[in-house]
């Protein structure tokens, strides 16, 4: 199996795949879900979507936030309606 590379956030924390993550987007500020590592990019999901089908858009590390999954908790509930 090949090895992942090792990807560092905005606050040098280590991106993992099911982390959640802060992430620009369309100078707008999303919350998402890490699905795929790539050598340069990371893949990443809304956390929170209208469409049941979303493709992952790929961010470079440095401009991801790493989250707890505790600080999603809310925020997926109150948005998931």
């Amino acid at each position: 199996m090949k090895e992942l590379p090792v990807h560092k956030d905005k606050l040098g924390r280590t991106i993992n795949i099911d982390d959640f993550v802060a992430y620009p987007s369309h100078n707008s500020l999303e919350f998402g879900k890490v699905v795929k590592i790539n050598n340069k990019m990371v893949g990443v999901v809304p956390a929170v979507s209208k469409y049941p089908i979303y493709k992952n858009t790929n961010k470079y590390p440095q401009d991801l936030v790493r989250l707890e999954a505790s600080d999603m908790t809310w925020y997926i509930l109150k948005h998931s309606a």
